[in-house]
């Protein structure tokens, strides 16, 4: 049995050779580079009863013999795949049970009749380069570069990509490697298994969205470890909406990434003390980058998806309305268009092994003078009270204010619910969770009320200048409609308002 942790990157076919002659790999490499040529045949019953259990199982022949591997489904985030492995050499091609001897797998292979409707349903045909490497520190890693293909029921899929396995020290200096060879070489992360991808041709598995969860956190926890856990969560957050945005139609998708954006960066900022301001600089701009580069769809998501029907369905076969709609559309069809080269770019995967590396190696802990521990609990104190404070300042007078000053509101709203989320388990779970609750309905509703700002400063770049008559109608229809809109939610505001101030905060 072996706890298999991997680093997998997709990579180019034509950049291999270059990546295996460069001094970075040579200069950690024990061995020379061991050719295999491996084929990998992997077995299910016809109903995929094998996927349904999270198990894989695999039959593999290489240099003269064959190898058995039965592995639990795992995980992966940030192309780190991390899953539990049983190997064993077998003297044939087909699957040898009686090597299965882990209790929970020989309760699911001990029924014959199940076992006879294992069959082979795709394989992979591999040549590999095989590379050991040690560091100064004894991490040690196996460097395997896999060139070949996938077979399933006549279809043929080219497999190129990277394996970091980690054979001894910290999962840390997969990333850190990782870094250096995209330096060399254009190298994206790989969320897939070769396995995902062939099950991928039997079982066609829809994109789902993907909300953010509350981390779990204990009060005696060191404020490290604490942010370690917290922006795990949101790269989760982010990167299992990832497949909605390139190639599902939800809407949901571009707007549950933006949120894990600002929850990353609100992160960074609540425990600035730690992580120190300039050290994570670099990083906070990038994500600024990002969810800058998803503002936009965003935006017209909303316009098309909330504002525009609506009215629409008011106004039926209004030629102004529907001129709009067709205008707005095709400008979302352009804006998802460069969402999608931002999620295929160098830049984004780069971002991605960057903060991986920086957190999983804590690479504050390089640049803080300070020796001083801080307790997440103190932390969470201090920020959710400042935090509720600000808020109180920010929405005096709210109902009266111009939506400039509500935006700012709005926006402190949305810190105090975001360190809300982050420390509710820290406290007592009911309070924490029935304050966020009202909270979340009076950031949902200042929410609607800059969407209708932001739909009016966007309809100006839709229509143009010089819109036409009909489009001048429409423009004028829609202003008349978000006003409405907004006194109904402006009602709604205040109650809000009334309801979360009224309420004993939580940490107290």
């Amino acid at each position: 049995m072996n706890n298999e942790v991997k680093l997998k990157l997709s990579i180019n076919s034509k950049d291999v050779p270059r990546l295996l002659r460069h001094p970075v790999i040579a200069s950690f490499c024990i061995r020379k580079p061991i050719p295999l040529k491996i084929i990998s045949v992997y077995y299910d019953s016809p109903d995929l009863k094998l996927l349904e259990a999270g198990i894989n199982l695999r039959v593999q022949h290489t240099t003269g013999y064959w190898i058995q591997s039965v592995k639990s489904a795992g995980c992966s985030l940030l192309g780190l795949h991390q899953c539990m492995e049983w190997e064993d050499i077998i003297a044939t091609s087909h699957p040898d049970y009686t090597k299965i001897i882990q209790p929970d797998l020989i309760k699911l292979f001990a029924n014959q009749k199940f076992r006879d409707t294992l069959k082979p349903i795709f394989k992979t045909e591999i040549r590999r380069r095989e590379l050991q490497l040690t560091f100064d520190n004894c991490d040690m890693i196996e460097l395997a570069f896999d060139l070949g293909q996938l077979v399933v029921d006549g279809k043929i899929e080219s497999i190129s990509e990277i394996e970091l396995e980690l054979k001894a020290g910290s999962r840390g200096r997969l990333f850190d490697f990782a870094l250096e060879l995209q330096k060399i070489a254009p190298l994206m992360l790989q969320n897939k298994s070769k396995a995902h991808r062939g099950y991928a041709y039997l079982r066609t598995e829809k994109p789902t969205i993907f909300k953010a969860r509350l981390p779990k956190l204990k009060g005696n926890a060191d404020a490290s470890s604490a942010f370690k856990k917290i922006a795990w969560e949101c790269i989760n957050h982010l990167q299992r909406n990832e497949d909605m945005v390139l190639s599902g139609s939800d809407v949901e998708g571009v707007h549950q990434m933006r949120i894990a954006l600002r929850r990353l960066r609100s992160a960074f900022t609540l425990f600035r003390k730690v992580l120190g301001r300039a050290n994570s600089a670099a990083l906070i701009t990038e994500i600024s980058w990002l969810s800058h580069s998803l503002g936009k769809a965003r935006d017209l998501d909303v316009l098309i998806t909330q504002t525009l029907p609506v009215v629409i369905a008011q106004f039926k076969n209004h030629q102004g309305l529907q001129m709009l709609q067709d205008k707005a559309t095709d400008e979302q069809s352009a804006a998802y268009r460069e969402v999608r080269t931002v999620l295929c770019s160098q830049r984004y995967h780069s971002l991605l092994l960057k903060l991986a590396d920086w957190i999983e190696n804590e690479r504050w802990q390089d640049c803080t003078r300070s020796t001083k521990k801080h307790q997440v609990l103190n932390i969470a104190s201090v920020t959710l009270a400042k935090r509720y404070k600000q808020l109180l300042l920010c929405g005096t007078h709210l109902e009266h204010m111009a939506p400039e000053e509500r935006h700012k509101v709005r926006i402190a709203a949305k810190k105090l619910r975001y360190a809300a989320e982050f420390f509710a388990s820290i406290y007592v779970s009911k309070k924490s969770l029935t304050f966020i609750k009202n909270l979340s309905h009076l950031q949902e509703c200042l929410g609607v009320l800059n969407d209708i700002t932001t739909t009016e400063k966007l309809l100006i770049g839709i229509v143009g200048p010089q819109p036409s008559r009909a489009l001048d109608e429409a423009q004028h229809i829609l202003s008349g409609w978000n006003a409405c809109n907004a006194t109904h939610h402006l009602t709604n505001m205040a109650d809000d308002w009334q309801i979360l101030t009224t309420e004993k905060p939580f940490w107290l």
